[in-house]
Order: structure tokens, then sequence, then C-alpha cells
């Protein structure tokens, strides 16, 4: 999928975010406190250190009220705000929008060049451009397996490890090799299929959402029913399918809610400067709730989200 350029508010706001993101996984391992690092799971000697804290083998079960509390609080956040965490702080997103289709898009131009240089035979000018992006791609996956790495291996020793032959670090070396496949493989070309097709959490949402759950959608009773600008019989929706062109997994938000969809805003920004264009209200797609799109009002507090919360907060008891 070539996904169109948009600009927008919820554009500035995912790139800030990104980055900060971005910035926080590149630089923890080289962070130590107490002279040990911030974060490593030094699975070698059955040793972790957590911010100060160090556990070995024997506190492993305390990993349950980990995963479980990041399980638990993700239901929260889907109850409230729909799939959130997918468009802005999902790792797979961050990598893709923030990283690697920014160097797609400055060695390959817009959605309408890359499309042309999809289609035009292996020539001079193509080889050039693919070999040079595929070369970047492959250079930065593996400064993020590397990085990666830094949380299982002191980042120092996996710098020096660089510096010697494999065989000497044969468990290391093996998996840079199979981690960097994965990402270069993944980013290169699965892309959006790896929510699509492998993500189970598009899935989970269906039991999640209730009528009040926040998430990105097309009002029809304003925007229906769509026709050409010209049309004096239209609604406020001109057809123009730009929702539609900057949506990273390719679907049509007007279809209604559906589980490609990882809220990502990128059709609200588009369908705004459509809309600011017309010289029209912006929001005719949004982030609101089903109730909201049907004219009622959202409840904020409700049963499955104290529920949810209840859940939550036994197991941060429990584990404090």
């Amino acid at each position: 999928i070539h996904t169109a350029d948009v600009k927008g508010r919820y554009q500035v706001r995912k790139k800030l975010i990104w980055t900060v993101l971005i910035g926080i996984y590149l630089v923890m391992p080289w962070i130590e406190i107490g002279g040990y690092p911030a974060i490593l799971a030094d699975i070698e000697h059955r040793h972790f250190f957590l911010f100060g804290q160090t556990f070995d083998a024997k506190d492993f079960w305390l990993a349950f009220f980990v995963l479980s509390g990041i399980g638990f609080t993700l239901f929260v956040v889907s109850a409230l705000f729909g799939r959130i965490w997918c468009g802005y702080g999902c790792p797979h997103t961050v990598f893709l929008e923030g990283v690697y289709r920014r160097v797609e898009r400055w060695l390959e131009g817009n959605a309408t060049q890359r499309k042309r240089l999809e289609d035009s035979p292996w020539l001079g000018k193509k080889i050039l451009v693919r070999g040079a992006k595929w070369g970047i791609y492959l250079a930065i996956s593996l400064v993020l397996s590397h990085t990666m790495l830094g949380y299982f291996m002191p980042i120092r020793e996996v710098i020096s490890a660089t510096m010697q032959s494999p065989s000497q670090h044969s468990t290391a070396f093996t998996f840079i090799l199979v981690f960097t496949a994965i990402i270069y493989f993944n980013f290169t070309w699965f892309r959006e299929q790896l929510c699509i097709v492998i993500c189970p959490y598009g899935r989970l949402q269906g039991v999640l959402y209730d009528d009040h759950t926040t998430n990105v959608g097309y009002d029809t009773e304003r925007g229906e029913p769509r026709g050409k600008y010209t049309s004096d019989s239209r609604g406020d929706c001109i057809d123009c399918y730009r929702c539609v062109a900057v949506c990273p997994t390719g679907i049509d938000i007007r279809n209604g809610t559906q589980l490609e969809c990882i809220g990502c805003a990128n059709c609200i920004d588009a369908c705004d400067e459509v809309m600011t264009k017309l010289g029209q209200p912006t929001g005719l797609v949004r982030y609101d709730s089903q109730r909201g799109f049907e004219g009622g009002e959202r409840k904020f507090v409700r049963p499955r989200l104290f529920f949810y919360a209840g859940l939550l907060l036994v197991g941060i008891t429990v584990f404090s």
C-alpha cells in the first residue's frame, strides 16, 4: 500500500510522540542506575535490573503481574479510546510510519511517484533507488536489532562483541541475524499485513468496545448521500476518496468500524483538509463514539470500565 501524504494536527502530535518513543528506545540501554543498566534482562546470568531494582530467577513469578497489568491497562484504554495505542504507541506503527516510510518518501517521492516506480521496469533508476532504500533499511534494521540486544546484554558488551569474531558470541550473533531478518522483512514488505493478519489485538477490540468507546468514525448523518461536489442533492461528503488514499491499511472508514483500522487519524486530517478547502465545517470524519455519531451523549464512566479498572487495581495491589 502506497499511502498518500497528509498534514494536520494529529500528524504533528504523532510525530512528536514517535520521536520521544524512538529516543527512549535508543537511549535507555545506555542509562545506568546504581552502576547497573536501567533496564536489563540478563537471561544468561539470571539477573534482571529495573530502574535500580535487582531481581533474579526466583522473582520471575512477578512477571505475571507485569504482563497482566499491561493487558488490563490496554483493556481500559481500549474501552475508552479504541485502538489509540495502535495508532500512536505500537512499535510497529512507530517505526514503520516514523522511520521506514519517511525514508521511502525521501527517496521515492509521493504516492503517485512511488506507484509509478513500482510499475516501471527494472532499469537504472529503479535499481539505484530501490537499492539505496533497501540498503538504508538494512542499516536501520541492524541498529534496531543491536539496540534490542542491549536490553538482554549490557550495551557496552554488545558494542565490544561486534568487534570480535561471531564464534565468541554465537548466541548474540544468532539473535542479531534472526532479529534483523524479521525487522527487515516486516518493514520492507509485510508492513500492514502484520496488523491485519497476525496481530490479535485488532480482533480482541470487538469484545472491548461498546457504544460509548471513542473511535475514528464517519458521520453518516452529515455525509450521506455522498456525491460529486457539483451535485445539489449530496451530503457533505464529496466522495473524493482522500480518506482511503491516506489510510495505512487501505480501508474506507465510511464503511464503519473495521478491525483493520488502527486509529491513526490520517483520515481525520485528510478529510478536515478537504472540508476546509470547500468552506465546510471540519469533523465529518472524527474521533467520536457510536452514540455520539447517532446524536446521543457519550458516557465516560460505565460498568465495563469499572470491571477492567478493578482487575487492574487488584493486580497492582498484590504486586505492590
